[in-house]
């Protein structure tokens, strides 16, 4: 799909990961490698840009520079540096001074500085070094600070420096040349994508919280069909990943684009991480690679970093299985719209973000959006008709929004073994697709891995990639491909009474007090004015009992369905209130629901499918997609004759083996 398997990244990646191993094995944990090694990937990417940039400036700029003294040459190269890179370094092992060369006529860089000192101040010096860092992307946020201070190596620096080893990690991160005109930016950022993969590999037990197997983002990728799109040249494009942890999806979309549709247009990348440690591995990646992007540090659900933004394309896997429970005051609070539609279960918030993408697309008649995004298997089905889950289903397939789910082989990620699904939601269908709905079963498309990586032992290859698109693009019913209506995924839940029979087939009664309403009497019983009057006196409080026969099409009958003719009802005074009340027969009722298909006439199923004398009580209207149903082949039972005859070959074995021991039984 990509260039990058024509770029060799293994030595400088094996080279960074060897320092990891020799420098910081029985110190720290593996988990904390990563807080150590990215911060210094980035600042030594940092510095080497920096050396570059000044040479070429002070090529450039020489004669002026020899006029100025030695603070007016060092400011006027930290403007031009902030000016041309975004970013400088002010502390006083900037690159900017005055400084000496080496043998070879290169320049020092910072850290090159701060390992000459003496040991004794090394941390002091690394401190001011990185304190020295400045960029300002966004109005008021110094983000080259916000890195740093983020990636974790502030709180590490102590224990470096107390185990003496913090002079061996400066010195090792010196010597590796991380110099432009030796690593360009692609390389650069394939190099620090390695090394993220390697450490979410060794770490699996986090690493699908933050990072995508790649072969999943190239498909996610191809499945939203940006390759057909026509890009003229710097055309804008814009791409969004609201829980983007490394970045991964966001910069392989670019890669994507610009080698398959368009080299020139301008792609824009917008992201949302709320992970401290990921956030700043996401932006040093962005920034190592000088991508021109945005990528906000909070809680998509609650704190959405681009309120007023719409976005051409979005690409995400977010959290699964995961309680929102916590936050779900402030997420509704600051919903804006967002999940109004309805609201899943609290124990796992998934759909808030497939809620969160919708709201984002831009309007069809401004070309629309395509939303690729992972879940697992909770959100084609969890939640019962006019549950949260339910109304968003509805949502998403009654407005024509979902236009395909491939059920991915399991095994794919390094943290659970479950089943996943990619959904691609559109608002800008192709005609062919308007009304329609693609289920893909790709489950059994994967490779063994060589080596299993936590729960991850299967991987996709290039070519079950290439199989899945092709399904995709053709459209088409067939082995792994369902096309579907609508409302196939609408169904009816019908609420009903069912009167219990006997053996013979007749209705089964039972006892049952009820209260006659006053102001009623003569609609219920067949009665005189006299007697109604006597009933209805409140000044004999003595208990009584009057019998009368039922009138057979009242409201009450119908009610209670009674088979009785007549009725005995019972007066009661009590403080000047009078109460009357009856026994009488009513069929023993049983309380049932019954799902039905969108399709079916569902007085014709019920008078089909229920036996039992039946009546309608409610009705509610759901979404389900039941992606296994719909794939299942029937497996014949086998043969009785095969089935016996293997139990018999088990009592041989079983029988020869109590002769080998010399047991009788």
């Amino acid at each position: 799909m990509s260039k990058k398997r024509d770029i060799d990244v293994s030595a400088e990646a094996g080279l960074i990961w060897k320092i990891a191993n020799d420098v910081l094995r029985d110190i720290f944990q593996r988990t904390e490698y990563p807080d150590i090694i990215y911060p210094m990937v980035l600042i030594r990417r940092l510095e080497c840009v920096l050396v570059k940039e000044k040479e070429k400036i002070e090529k450039k700029f020489g004669p002026v520079l020899k006029t100025k003294s030695e603070s007016e040459a060092k400011k006027f190269l930290n403007v031009k540096l902030f000016s041309s890179l975004g970013y400088i370094n002010e502390s006083i092992f900037s690159i900017t001074g005055l400084m000496k060369k080496d043998d070879d006529n290169k320049s020092e860089t910072g850290l090159e500085k701060v390992k000459g000192e003496s040991d004794a101040i090394i941390k002091s010096n690394f401190i001011a070094y990185l304190n020295g860092f400045h960029s300002k992307k966004a109005k008021d946020a110094d983000q080259a600070q916000k890195v740093i201070d983020n990636s974790g190596i502030r709180k590490h620096i102590d224990k470096l420096n107390a185990n003496g080893i913090l002079y061996s990690l400066i010195e090792e991160f010196s010597n590796i040349n991380l110099m432009p005109d030796k690593v360009s930016n692609i390389k650069m950022g394939y190099i620090f994508e390695e090394l993220v993969r390697r450490f979410s590999e060794q770490n699996n037990a986090e690493a699908g919280e933050h990072y995508t197997p790649r072969e999943v983002i190239d498909l996610m990728v191809q499945m939203l069909a940006i390759g057909q799109r026509k890009l003229k040249d710097t055309e804008l494009l814009t791409i969004y990943d609201p829980a983007c942890g490394t970045g991964g999806m966001l910069t392989t979309s670019k890669e994507f684009i610009e080698d398959n549709v368009n080299k020139t247009a301008n792609v824009r990348l917008f992201g949302q991480e709320v992970n401290d440690k990921t956030w700043a591995i996401c932006e040093a990646d962005l920034m190592i690679k000088g991508e021109d992007a945005k990528v906000v540090h909070g809680d998509t659900l609650f704190e959405d970093g681009f309120p007023s933004e719409k976005f051409h394309y979005m690409l995400s896997n977010p959290p699964y299985g995961k309680s929102w429970s916590k936050i779900r005051a402030k997420v509704m609070g600051a919903s804006e719209g967002r999940f109004e539609i309805g609201q899943p279960r609290t124990s796992d918030g998934q759909l808030l973000f497939t809620l969160h993408m919708i709201s984002k697309m831009r309007r069809p008649d401004e070309g629309g959006s395509a939303i690729a995004i992972v879940h697992n298997g909770s959100p084609l089905f969890s939640g019962d008709a006019g549950s949260g889950e339910s109304r968003i289903r509805e949502y998403i397939i009654g407005n024509d929004l979902l236009e395909t789910i491939v059920a991915m082989p399991t095994e794919l990620f390094y943290n659970t073994g479950i089943a996943t699904y990619i959904w691609v939601i559109r608002n800008n269908k192709t005609a062919k697709r308007k009304g329609k709905v693609q289920l893909i079963n790709a489950v059994d498309f994967w490779e063994p891995m060589k080596r299993s990586l936590g729960n991850k032992r299967r991987m996709i290859s290039d070519e079950n990639v290439a199989k899945i698109v092709k399904l995709h693009k053709a459209f088409k019913a067939g082995k792994h491909s369902r096309i579907y209506d609508l409302d196939d995924f609408a169904y009816r839940k019908v609420y009903i009474e069912l009167e219990e029979m006997d053996e013979n087939g007749d209705p089964v009664f039972e006892d049952k007090t009820v209260t006659i309403p006053q102001n009623k009497i003569n609609q219920i019983v067949k009665i005189s004015v006299a007697k109604l009057k006597q009933i209805k006196d409140k000044k004999q409080t003595k208990p009584e009992a009057f019998t009368f026969d039922l009138i057979s099409d009242s409201e009450f009958v119908e009610t209670h369905r009674t088979p009785d003719t007549r009725i005995t009802i019972e007066k009661e005074v009590n403080d000047n209130k009078l109460k009357l009340f009856a026994t009488i027969q009513v069929p023993v009722i049983v309380k049932d629901a019954e799902i039905i298909p969108w399709k079916e006439d569902w007085e014709a199923w019920l008078n089909r499918e229920v036996e039992k004398k039946w009546t309608f009580v409610d009705e509610k209207k759901g979404y389900e997609i039941p992606f296994t149903r719909e794939f299942y082949v029937y497996q014949p039972l086998r043969e009785m004759e095969e089935v016996l005859g293997e139990f018999a070959e088990i009592e041989n074995e079983n029988q020869t083996l109590l002769d080998e021991l010399g047991i009788a039984l």
